[in-house]
């Protein structure tokens, strides 16, 4: 049986699109994104996520002379402080302003993001329409839309310089890339997978030399990074928090849970789409296993992330950065030009379905489905102190302008199981205090022995 073939309109519609993929891709993307912040925004004008609040809060609270990791406790890597601090100043210490320049600069970055994903698989693939297809599947998830209205968050611009890394290995460009991919690091720690992974590619395209500029170029983004932090006498803050912390602070789960959970989080039509992207990987390495062979690493590496950290679906912006570049890789390797648009709805059919299980008001297999995960699961830590009575929101802390005299002032499960397997105290004034009897040196040489 013959397969049919699109019609004329469809078929100009392909070939406008595949000619000029770079615009269709950045103008959808930003009406997307636009259409979407604003709508969020308008339903709840200045709704300020909990997380978000901290990061806008400390940046004007580093204004007012606050130090990072001492007058307030956080697991982030520095970088989203830099940015914030600096949206403060220009805010004037107007934190509604603040906010709406959160706001708009999370949408920025999670646009920049989304194209060149687009671009990663232009590079990739030479295919235009496949490009634009890969870019607008990273909004399957409503999450990666739907959030930038709430606020800033160090994960968007984890992904951003992500895949910027990435494009950038691609294009040869090893110093770059290493480069990008330590700023990717440097506002999310996860983001450090991907440093591994370009200095692999780098060594695959041009060996040892190439290999070495990728990890120089990381390596001098380290040290602007990190270099202020030490000079000032705020390494053991930094390291407590960034790397201690996330490490004893991860949450007890049961593996059926956490794959629950991630059902929960992404919906029926989200595990589709791993599906389909993770049949896009293979698709690709048994066609060139020379030019997409990172692609399956780097995809089944961030699938297993899910069992390090897993609170939301934003947790796996990584791993959608891969999944959309191999459903770019099913476009651009389809016989025939109905197949392609085939994809194309499969996409369409996805994201309505992903909108219906993140919004819809009454969603019954989704309450079952996190009612079953959270039996499986069970409490999240053994002991978790409770936070001190009167303690104000982190909301109230952010429109407030609050300078709390405890620099435990988020109260995130994480951090309260961590002062508490620690022996430390949440109401103290100063943090990034080191918790072990033996001195950072000796305890890490410990370890290493």
């Amino acid at each position: 049986m013959t397969e049919p073939e699109p019609t004329e309109r469809l078929r100009a519609l392909h070939d406008s699109i595949d000619e000029n993929w770079l615009r269709c891709l950045a103008i959808t993307a930003a009406v997307v994104l636009v259409v979407a912040t604003v709508v969020k925004f308008a339903a709840d004008p200045f709704a300020v996520n909990r997380d978000s609040a901290l990061f806008q809060h400390a940046g004007w609270y580093i204004t007012q002379g606050a130090t990072p990791y001492v007058d307030f406790w956080d697991l982030k890597p520095p970088l989203i402080y830099a940015v914030t601090t600096v949206l403060a100043l220009l805010s004037g210490g107007n934190m509604a302003v603040l906010h709406v320049l959160s706001v708009f600069v999370a949408v920025i970055a999670v646009w920049s993001g989304v194209v060149v994903v687009g671009v990663l698989t232009h590079r990739l693939t030479d295919d235009g329409f496949a490009a634009v297809v890969a870019g607008l599947t990273m909004f399957v998830v409503p999450t990666v839309y739907a959030f930038p209205a709430s606020g800033i968050r160090p994960k968007y611009f984890a992904f951003c310089f992500g895949a910027a890394a990435l494009l950038l290995a691609v294009e040869d460009r090893p110093a770059a890339s290493g480069a990008a991919a330590a700023v990717s690091a440097g506002f999310w720690q996860l983001g450090g997978g991907l440093a591994i992974l370009v200095v692999a590619m780098s060594f695959q395209r041009g060996g040892w030399r190439a290999s070495g500029r990728t990890v120089a170029g990381g390596l001098a983004v380290a040290v602007v990074v990190v270099g202020p932090f030490v000079a000032a006498g705020l390494a053991i803050p930094l390291f407590v928090e960034t790397v201690l912390a996330p490490v004893y602070g991860v949450e007890g789960y049961t593996i059926p849970g956490r794959l629950l959970a991630v059902v929960v989080e992404i919906g029926i039509g989200g595990v589709v789409f791993v599906a389909v992207g993770a049949y896009g990987w293979l698709r690709g390495f048994m066609a060139d296993r020379r030019r997409y062979w990172w692609i399956v690493l780097g995809g089944i590496g961030y699938t297993g992330q899910i069992f390090l950290e897993m609170q939301g679906a934003i947790e796996l912006i990584l791993l959608f950065t891969f999944l959309s570049v191999g459903i770019g890789i099913i476009v651009a390797h389809a016989e025939l030009p109905s197949q392609r648009w085939r994809v194309v709805a499969v996409v369409v059919v996805l994201a309505l379905a992903g909108g219906y299980w993140a919004a819809a008001p009454v969603t019954p297999l989704k309450d079952d489905l996190e009612e079953t995960q959270s039996e499986l699961d069970g409490p999240k830590y053994e002991t978790l102190p409770p936070i001190p009575e009167g303690a104000p929101s982190m909301q109230t802390i952010y429109w407030e302008k609050q300078q709390p005299e405890m620099c435990h002032y988020r109260f995130g499960e994480k951090q309260r199981a961590f002062e508490a397997r620690m022996g430390g105290d949440l109401t103290k004034s100063q943090c990034g205090q080191w918790p072990f009897e033996e001195p950072p040196r000796e305890w890490l040489l410990g370890g290493l022995v």
